[in-house]
């Protein structure tokens, strides 16, 4: 059986003193004695460093609890442009009773190990409605790349160019992505004027200052439910966050 170590009164008094309110123990104690109450918690923490191993513990706890609120709270004030947005490529289930919004780079090696175990559990569960927002960080290809992805939208063939995008193997650059966009059927005249549709550009923009106000900083990121996921996703986590949505 596990016991919670508490510290003795007057370590607590000490510490109150020395660590929370420290203008107010300047102001109470001499110096020989603030040393001396220094040395007694130094001692002290030197023999039981559990104790700070738990204050550590219990510290980050309540940072993460406080994050996901903030998170929580910013997803509520711009759940129009998170959920509804008519410039993002929605799949799976249009009605579906959870929706996943995905954050992705087509460069970033943790999106491309996600692809296809989102795409196999979005098909597989059958009730899930999957947002998918471009959001190119890692250079002018990236953003080339988003940009002949929202395109091939007006050719009817975006989710052919996301999966070929990601799909490709080796690095990305220019040429690739209309070599990518050739295989995949689209008319690569009518992709380039597309792709220099200023509203492409407004609509990229818009998702980086999406991600600022979410604070969202790296890719790929998904929100569920309201909260946030950073990071790679596969089969067992998507499990385990759609469950966490459902409530069961």
């Amino acid at each position: 059986m596990t016991r919670l170590f508490r510290l003795p009164a007057f370590l607590l008094a000490a510490l109150s003193f020395a660590f929370a309110a420290p203008a107010y123990a300047q102001g109470t104690f001499g110096a020989a004695e603030k040393a001396e109450i220094e040395t007694i918690i130094h001692d002290y923490l030197v023999e039981h460093p559990e104790v700070l191993v738990k204050a550590l513990d219990a510290l980050e706890k309540k940072q993460a609890a406080a994050e996901l609120a903030e998170t929580k709270a910013a997803v509520e004030q711009n759940r129009k442009a998170i959920y509804d947005n008519p410039m993002d490529y929605v799949t799976g289930n249009p009605d579906g009773d959870v929706t996943i919004v995905e954050f992705f780079d087509y460069q970033c090696g943790y999106c491309k190990r996600s692809f296809e175990p989102l795409m196999d559990f979005v098909k597989a569960d059958g009730n899930i409605r999957l947002i998918l927002k471009e959001f190119p960080i890692l250079g002018p290809v990236s953003l080339s790349a988003s940009q002949a992805a929202i395109a091939a939208k007006k050719q009817g063939r975006y989710m052919e160019m996301h999966a070929a995008l990601y799909e490709h193997k080796g690095g990305l650059d220019e040429d690739g992505i209309y070599e990518i966009a050739e295989d995949v059927g689209l008319d690569l005249a009518k992709l380039k004027k597309d792709m220099a549709d200023p509203a492409i550009q407004d609509h990229v923009s818009r998702t980086y200052r999406l991600a600022e106000l979410l604070g969202v900083d790296g890719t790929p990121a998904f929100i569920v439910g309201g909260t946030m996921y950073p990071g790679a996703a596969d089969k067992e986590r998507l499990e385990k966050i759609v469950k966490d949505a459902r409530g069961s």
